[in-house]
């Protein structure tokens, strides 16, 4: 039992790391979250309630809003990569 105990804090963990980056990166994407939204193929609303914490990152959002947050250029790198550490546990 203890086994699965700390498997579930360990993912719950990783969960709330993600949850943290992705929510650093879109509030530090220029832009608005629409226009980011838009261009990672994902909904705003969805992005917004992430930021708002209604809404859990997920790995496929979070994977899409790194890799268009890559196009953007120097200034988003940064913030992709600390998700895709995030998405990695890291």
């Amino acid at each position: 039992m203890t086994d699965r105990n700390e498997t579930n804090i360990m993912l719950s963990t990783r969960t709330m790391t993600l949850d943290a980056a992705l929510r650093r990166a879109i509030a530090n994407a220029p832009g608005s979250i629409r226009d980011l939204a838009k261009e990672a193929g994902v909904s705003h609303v969805f992005l917004w309630a992430i930021v708002h914490g209604r809404e859990r990152a997920t790995p496929r959002v979070a994977r899409l809003v790194a890799a268009a947050l890559e196009r953007r250029g120097k200034r988003c790198v940064v913030e992709a990569a600390r998700v895709r550490a995030a998405l990695q546990g890291r």
